[in-house]
C-alpha cells in the first residue's frame, strides 16, 4: 500500500551550533530555550491545521532531539501521542565548517532526513516535508495526484529572475555549478525554494545515494575557496533537474508570504487561496496566538470557511503589525537623501 506522509523537521542548536537567524522575533542565542519555543509553537500550528485535512495520513516530526519539551506547560509529546505523530531522531551528519556560508552551520541537515528516510521509503510513496512555519489552506491529496503523474518531484520556483540572487548565487551562477556537476543546460535554471519537498520514494533514494559524494566536494571547493552550493535549496534545485522533476510544478499552491509592511509585504487577494501557506513573518505572532488556541482548546471549526476566514486573520491581516513609525520615517529620510545625492 502506498504511503502518503507529511512531515516538518526542527534542528535545536548546541552551545557550538548557536546562530542568528532572521525572521525570529527573539533575538536570545539560537540555543536558548526561549529562542527554540518559537520553532516548537511553529510544529504544534503546523501538524494540527495538516490533521485538519490528512487524519489518514503518516505524520513525522525529524528532529536532533530525544526530549521532547513543555512550551507554555503545554506537553509536546502528549499531542504527538495522542494524534499518532511519530518522532524520528536524526543525528546531523554533514555539519558545515565555521564561515561556509554566513553563520549557518546546519544547512544540511535535511539530507540527514532524506538518508534516515531512504532506509524504509517505498520507492512509489509520496513524501512532503515543508518548514514548520507552514499551514495547511486545505487537503493537499490533489498534489500527491500530481506528483505521482511526474514519478519524482513537484518545486516552487520562487523567483523567476535569473539574475535575482538567492543565498548566494543567482541563475547564472546556479548554471555554471550545474555544468561543473555533470548537467549541460544551455538556459540557466531556477532556484526551487527549500520550504517544501514534495517528491518520492524513488527520488528520495536517489538524493539519499548521491548527496554524500557532492558534500565531499562541496567542502573541497570551500577550502579553495570556490563557487558552490551555499545551502540546501541550492543542492536540491540540482537534484530537481538532475531526476527531472516538475520545476514550477506547485507555483500556484504554496507561496514564501512576507506578512510585515513595516519591512515588506507581498501578500495578493488570490494568496488566501492557496494550498500552502510560508509565513516566515509570523513566527513570533500568527504562530504563538495559534499556538495559544490550540492550548486552549479553541480551534475547532464548523465549516471550511470559518477555519480559512480565522486563518486568513491570524496570519494574514495587515493589522496585525502595528506600524513600526520611526522606522518608516528613517525610511523616507533615506529615501530623500538617496534622491537628492547625499547618500547613495
Amino acid at each position: 500500500m502506498k504511503n502518503k506522509i507529511i512531515s516538518t523537521w526542527v534542528y535545536l542548536d548546541s552551545e557550538e551550533e548557536k546562530s542568528k537567524y532572521p525572521n525570529n522575533s527573539v533575538k536570545a542565542a539560537s540555543n536558548s530555550p526561549e529562542f527554540q519555543a518559537i520553532y516548537w509553537r511553529c510544529v504544534i500550528v503546523f501538524f494540527k491545521t495538516s490533521l485538519l485535512f490528512h487524519k489518514e495520513h503518516k505524520h513525522i516530526l525529524f528532529t536532533n532531539t530525544a526530549n521532547l519539551p513543555l512550551v507554555n506547560g503545554f506537553n509536546i509529546e502528549t499531542f504527538f501521542q495522542e494524534n499518532n505523530i511519530e518522532v524520528v531522531t536524526v543525528k546531523n551528519k554533514y555539519p558545515l565548517p565555521n564561515g561556509y556560508f554566513n553563520t549557518f552551520r546546519n544547512q544540511f541537515f535535511e539530507f540527514s532526513i532524506i538518508e534516515e528516510l531512504s532506509k524504509s521509503i517505498g520507492d512509489s510513496d509520496n513524501f512532503l516535508m515543508l518548514d514548520s512555519d507552514c499551514i495547511f489552506r486545505e487537503s493537499c491529496d490533489f498534489l500527491f495526484e500530481k506528483l505521482d503523474e511526474n514519478g519524482m518531484a513537484l518545486t516552487y520556483v520562487v523567483n523567476r529572475d535569473l539574475k535575482y540572487s538567492i543565498n548566494g548565487l543567482n541563475g547564472y551562477q546556479l548554471k555554471e555549478l550545474f555544468n561543473e556537476f555533470g548537467i549541460s543546460s544551455t538556459e540557466p535554471p531556477y532556484y526551487s525554494g527549500g520550504e517544501v519537498l514534495l517528491c518520492s520514494g524513488k527520488f528520495v533514494k536517489k538524493v539519499a545515494q548521491d548527496f554524500p559524494a557532492l558534500f565531499q566536494q562541496l567542502i573541497t571547493r570551500f577550502k579553495n575557496d570556490e563557487l558552490r552550493f551555499n545551502e540546501e535549496a541550492h543542492v536540491l534545485s540540482y537534484f530537481y533537474y538532475k531526476y527531472k522533476a516538475l520545476i514550477g510544478g506547485l507555483d500556484e499552491h504554496i507561496k514564501r508570504m512576507w506578512t510585515n509592511h513595516n519591512y515588506y509585504r507581498n501578500i495578493d487577494p488570490k494568496d488566501v487561496y492557496r494550498s500552502i501557506w510560508h509565513l516566515p513573518n509570523e513566527k513570533g505572532l500568527g504562530f504563538e496566538r495559534m499556538f495559544n488556541a490550540i492550548v486552549n482548546n479553541k480551534i475547532e471549526f464548523e465549516n471550511h470557511e470559518d477555519y480559512v476566514s480565522y486563518a486568513e486573520n491570524m496570519m494574514l491581516n495587515p493589522k496585525n503589525h502595528k506600524t513600526e513609525y520611526i522606522k518608516k520615517i528613517k525610511q523616507s529620510l533615506l529615501r530623500v537623501a538617496t534622491k537628492i545625492g547625499v547618500k547613495k
